[in-house]
């Protein structure tokens, strides 16, 4: 198996399993590969006899030559994107099943937390998950200094050594150098940039000068840490824009949010009254949070990365908690159904 078969399984589901699974050198460049090789076989055969050690603690043992080498990932620090591009299809189906629609257009923010945004040349704010016609104007002045880049450009920062940190597959890297291609980059030193496209990009630091490649427009950010800016939501929201609805809602209300920030789903599916998805924990700690709808949840259930069902979980009405570990990667299925229009109006954006 190569690194980019193991991707392409992740960014689906159910997982297949296989009986024995044979990896190449650079599938252990990936950060959360233990785990999700884990997920796929239970035999992993590679060059050497090893224990390997991913950042969420998974071990998983090798089938290979010599004495038993303990490593852990990433083998060599790189950076390889990532594709959080989510179904608008099961979106809108979501949507017309949970939410009473008139003739008309509206908006919907696919995003689980709040964004700024364009819409037809007007700047706004959307909560998160937020239904409504008439997108409320944002004109307040911007918190961080921000700039964009044309495709091929460069950067003067003055930053010879900096800390680069960057979005991987299921983790946010840091690294003293840069090698490869990422969504975002965010380079620290005494401030920190952060570089954000809908697409992954080269950049290459050449005496303080980053020179930067890539097919889309970059986004670059200053602020005093990259935490603060979460850049890893502003590369959600760019692969995943405000979506234009044949809907106009009765009221303007969220469909969905998650809390508190951390979590990000990259896999979702509904059909029929069942929500499917897939969410990882960028956060080094195991958290508990919230997932909050606008429908009666009837039940949810974590699920093996095969569909199986692993645990239930008990639900409160709209809402449901959900643990998930350091770095864990967690599919949970949930069903749903529509909320009585008295109940579903408590929930109206004022």
């Amino acid at each position: 198996m190569k690194l980019d078969d193991l991707i392409k399984v992740a960014a689906d589901f159910p997982f297949p399993k296989i009986k024995r699974v044979e990896i190449e050198d650079e599938i252990l460049n990936l950060e959360q590969s233990p785990q999700l090789l884990s997920f796929i076989s239970e035999e992993i055969e590679w060059k050497r006899n090893a224990e390997i050690i991913g950042p969420d603690g998974t071990k998983i043992n090798t089938l290979g030559k010599g004495e038993k080498a303990y490593i852990r990932t990433p083998l060599e620090k790189t950076q390889l994107g990532w594709n959080f591009k989510i179904d608008v299809n099961s979106l809108k189906r979501l949507i017309v099943d949970l939410i009473p629609c008139k003739e008309g257009e509206s908006y919907f923010n696919p995003s689980p937390w709040d964004r700024i945004d364009w819409i037809e040349n007007k700047r706004v704010y959307m909560r998160s998950g937020e239904l409504t016609e008439n997108p409320e104007s944002e004109e307040k002045k911007e918190k961080y200094k921000i700039i964009i880049l044309r495709g091929k450009d460069k950067l003067n920062l003055g930053f010879l050594n900096p800390t680069y940190y960057y979005l991987n597959p299921f983790f946010i890297g840091s690294s003293e150098k840069v090698n490869g291609v990422s969504n975002l980059f965010s380079i620290e030193l005494t401030k920190t940039y952060s570089l954000i496209s809908k697409s992954p990009f080269k950049l290459e630091n050449i005496e303080g000068t980053l020179h930067i490649e890539g097919n889309d427009e970059i986004m670059v950010i200053e602020s005093d840490n990259w935490k603060e800016v979460k850049p890893y939501q502003i590369a959600w929201n760019l692969q995943n824009p405000i979506i234009k609805l044949d809907c106009k809602p009765a009221f303007r209300l969220p469909l969905y949010y998650i809390y508190p920030a951390g979590v990000i789903p990259f896999f979702l599916r509904y059909n029929n009254g069942e929500l499917i998805m897939g969410l990882v924990n960028i956060n080094p700690d195991p958290i508990i949070f919230t997932f909050n709808i606008s429908g009666r949840i009837i039940s949810t259930e974590i699920l093996d990365p095969q569909g199986n069902l692993k645990e239930e979980l008990n639900t409160e009405f709209d809402r449901v908690r959900i643990p998930i570990r350091r770095y864990g990667i967690q599919f949970v299925r949930i069903k749903i159904k529509k909320m009585l229009e008295s109940f579903l109006k408590r929930k109206i954006i004022g």
